[in-house]
């Protein structure tokens, strides 16, 4: 249960929702809003499962079939962590098979997500290209777009573009 897990935990605090929440380190406690409990007991009882943890050994496919099977068919999956976290293909199966209810994604196992994606058919599924986090979502969009503008002028211009990530033309 990390900082990020805390900031969204702070946001349902104002909906007065309850909070169970999941940590690998025992040492990590409940506190007045928050209740630590363990995995199977998030995923069972939870109507809606939100994912913030880091992609690695641990959490790699750690949402998987069995884990959708737990879930309550009522409830809501997000997932703004990183898409690795989930098997995609047992989320598509768990969504089309109502085992759940349905699912918000800014992050995919492949990034941008393929045109061809069940996903985007989906009618239980809310997607958004990785900028759910943003915590401005317009200053980062204005600014994002302004670095492009400003990239374009500088091409026209006969000039490098800036943060340039490909080196190789």
């Amino acid at each position: 249960f990390g900082a990020i897990g805390k900031k969204v935990a702070e946001f349902c605090r104002v909906f007065e929702l309850n909070v169970l929440a999941y940590a690998r380190n025992a040492a990590v406690q409940s506190d007045d809003f928050v209740k630590m409990t363990d995995f199977d007991t998030l995923i069972s009882t939870s109507d809606i499962v939100s994912v913030h943890t880091p992609l690695n050994q641990q959490t790699k496919q750690l949402i998987n079939k069995a884990v959708f099977q737990k879930m309550k068919h009522t409830s809501l999956f997000i997932n703004t962590a990183r898409g690795g976290i989930v098997n995609e293909r047992d989320l598509i199966d768990a969504l089309k098979n109502r085992d759940i209810a349905g699912a918000c994604l800014d992050v995919f196992e492949c990034e941008p997500l393929p045109t061809d994606s069940e996903l985007r058919n989906l009618s239980n599924v809310i997607l958004t290209p990785h900028t759910a986090g943003m915590p401005d979502g317009l200053k980062f969009h204005k600014k994002r777009y302004d670095f492009f503008v400003n990239n374009i002028r500088r091409v026209e211009n006969g000039e490098e573009p800036a943060s340039k990530l490909n080196q190789i033309v």
